[in-house]
């Protein structure tokens, strides 16, 4: 049952709405109506595992890769810089996340051959990478095989509202690559929140879970 109950908190906080979550959270029912309820969260929620974007599981930050070799993660970060050893074999193109070449934390590799299949990374902004952490002269990296190796992060919303001061703030959204730039905190239903004062902040989220 925790591991039940872990994989539906999961399914919640994942950004997915959930009205039977919320329905059985909220309305009593009869014990034959709530039991019908879980079994058809439980059916959803196993669904959701498979159906959410990759984007929306835990993501790493290019500082923490160096803590995570040989495993499969996601590491999502800032596009520092980005060179191609055309005089090299297999022209390996080296991307940068977090700190630019020589000081990068974090790099991730597509040869030649894979070009193709990658396709065309983002120039700068922010990206997320998937695959198996390897080490190479100290540095971590990850091998981009095809599209699906990578992504650009998002948020779950496009949802603003008008704060005290009469300015336009994003409201608490999910993010798909670790830590938006402009957020200020964390709420703890796994949100983040983008105010611009702290009191009120992440009032219908379950309040703060730490401040950025």
């Amino acid at each position: 049952m925790v591991e039940l109950g872990g994989m539906i908190a999961r399914f919640y906080r994942s950004g997915v709405e959930s009205s039977l979550f919320k329905s059985f959270v909220i309305a009593p029912g009869d014990r034959h109506e709530r039991r019908d309820i879980v079994r058809r969260l439980v059916h959803a929620a196993l669904t959701a595992t498979c159906l959410l974007p990759v984007g929306f599981s835990q993501t790493i930050q290019p500082a923490e890769a160096s803590q995570h070799v040989g495993q499969i993660s996601t590491v999502c970060g800032h596009i520092a810089g980005e060179r191609t050893a055309y005089g090299s074999r297999g022209a390996p193109t080296f991307i940068d996340l977090g700190q630019v070449y020589p000081h990068e934390v974090f790099t991730a590799v597509v040869w030649q051959e894979h070009r193709a299949s990658v396709g065309t990374l983002p120039a700068s902004g922010s990206v997320c990478v998937t695959g198996t952490i390897a080490e190479y002269h100290g540095i971590p990296q990850i091998q981009l095989l095809d599209r699906h190796s990578w992504y650009v992060p998002s948020l779950s919303n496009n949802d603003h509202y008008t704060n005290s001061d009469g300015v336009k703030v994003h409201s608490p959204a999910y993010s798909s690559g670790g830590v938006p730039a402009p957020a200020t905190a964390q709420c703890r239903d796994g949100t983040y929140s983008f105010s611009q004062h702290r009191s009120g902040t992440c009032s219908h989220h379950g309040g703060v879970d730490h401040w950025l």
